[in-house]
């Protein structure tokens, strides 16, 4: 049985990027896979070639801004998002009709529409499996959006470096594929509407120092204001670029555009949940043998995404202990919640939210504790330490949650751990800042014990091996 190849081709690009662990599948287990999902923004990722503009064209595409710009009035377009009820593909969870008549209401319209994470370095696999896989999509519904709000003339597409090379080539094809075709510059398909989209590069991450790296785990201001070329790091809830409006969202939201259009908002709206209507792309990694990305009706659950990979739905080995919804400034859960609905309004009642989709599954040989310190260290990286919250109440938690893997915490650790998160969570100047420690929050809650457990030199997953004996501690010198 021939073997998906990823070299060369366009077929696999879906399943995942190359990684750990990664291993490509037999032909037949991969329609399996495929036929385990709702694949509608995924739709032709794997199928199309993505940079054939014959081939979008054929299986559909560029119908919804043909007939957005031929048929529909801006407002019209505005009104059918309405009642899709489509909602950002964000942490935000924004609902995208509402923002886009917001939008048209101001007195200056965007002069920009921008496509960048929203959701930091979780997003990534998502994001980047529809840049190289369905570049077209992304084109299609920037447009919309753009005609959408009033007839918005310029697009920024703004990508890390990290997405060189296939994502920048597949992207500038398909861009040089629709000017020649009419669907992006001036008087687009004959229409008194134009529309150009340009790449901007960010920065990556070692390219520049902490305090200067523009791409601060998804918080977009930041990048607005690299594209903008001033160095800003605060977070306004108005940015403007060049200074001119701007409307920012993320792949998979524009991506979902073209379909509501070409398919209906009762369509749209009959996938999913009452109060989350359409399809989620989730990325599912940690103690899985099947990583991978899923296309699941939003109310689908933790278990459902396994019985995706998988077929079977054993996701782990053993017992899912716990899972981790929205990557290191995700929450953390215990694995009963895994028949929880991943909807807007299930996901509030355990004190969450709608995330990026990036979900790491756990066994019991997974330390919570660790989790959380690790996390808390990946986030570490990306803050800017600009304000005093992100600054010295992220190295105090830091200390402490050093200190307990270590086993070398003090009487108190766990209530100061809950004052410095609660602390930046109120007080953090930027959105990185305010989900920074909710791994840390949602792990007390669910897993106080665990953390109990630490101060009495005990790590019940058996991973924690640095921990120092009593006898063998540093003497505290009195004050």
């Amino acid at each position: 049985m021939g073997k998906i190849e990823k070299t060369g081709g366009y077929a696999a690009d879906c399943y995942l990027h190359e990684g750990p662990g990664i291993h490509l599948m037999e032909a037949n287990k991969y329609q399996e896979f495929l036929s385990r999902q709702r694949r509608e923004v995924l739709g032709r990722c794997g199928k199309v070639n993505p940079e054939d503009i014959e081939a979008y064209s054929e299986s559909g595409g560029f119908m919804a801004l043909e007939n957005a710009v031929t048929a529909m009035i801006p407002e019209k377009v505005v009104e059918e998002i309405k009642r899709a009820e489509l909602r950002d593909r964000s942490p935000k969870s924004r609902h995208t009709g509402l923002d886009w008549e917001t939008y048209r209401r101001v007195q200056h319209l965007p002069h920009y529409v921008v496509s960048t994470r929203l959701g930091g370095s979780s997003e990534a696999w998502m994001e980047r499996t529809l840049l190289e896989s369905d570049p077209f999509a992304l084109i299609e519904g920037m447009a919309i959006t753009a005609y959408a709000l009033g007839g918005v003339g310029k697009g920024i597409i703004y990508m890390p470096a990290a997405y060189k090379p296939l994502a920048f080539r597949r992207m500038t094809r398909a861009i040089n594929a629709a000017q020649a075709r009419r669907y992006l510059g001036r008087n687009i398909l004959g229409a008194p509407f134009g529309f150009d989209i340009e790449i901007r590069e960010a920065a990556g991450e070692d390219s520049l120092p902490r305090e200067h790296n523009p791409f601060i785990c998804g918080e977009c201001s930041r990048a607005l204001f690299d594209l903008e070329g001033t160095a800003k790091y605060e977070n306004f809830k108005n940015v403007e670029v060049w200074p001119k409006p701007f409307y920012v969202n993320n792949v998979e939201t524009y991506a979902n555009i073209p379909l509501i259009l070409t398919k209906g908002a009762d369509w749209f709206a009959s996938l999913g949940t009452k109060n989350g209507t359409g399809t989620k792309i989730f990325a599912l990694t940690g103690k899985t043998s099947h990583p991978c990305l899923v296309e699941a009706p939003i109310g689908s659950t933790v278990a459902d995404l396994m019985k995706m990979a998988d077929g079977e739905g054993q996701g782990v080995e053993g017992e899912l202990k716990a899972f981790q919804m929205g990557g290191p400034n995700g929450g953390i859960f215990p694995g009963r919640f895994q028949t929880t609905p991943i909807d807007f309004d299930s996901l509030a009642n355990i004190g969450w939210k709608m995330d990026s989709g990036y979900v790491v599954l756990m066994d019991e040989k997974v330390c919570i504790v660790e989790m959380a310190r690790y996390s808390l260290t990946q986030l570490g990286s990306e803050a800017c330490d600009r304000c005093q919250p992100c600054g010295k109440a992220f190295k105090n938690l830091m200390s402490i949650l050093n200190r307990l893997v270590k086993g070398l915490g003090e009487s108190g650790d766990l209530e100061a751990l809950e004052v410095f998160a609660n602390r930046i969570q109120s007080q953090a100047r930027c959105d990185f800042g305010r989900a920074a420690v909710d791994t840390v929050l949602t792990s007390l809650r669910y897993f106080r014990g665990e953390f109990e457990s630490h101060l009495k030199q005990t790590c019940p997953a058996h991973f924690c091996k640095d921990m120092v004996p009593a006898a063998d501690r540093p003497l505290k010198l009195a004050a």
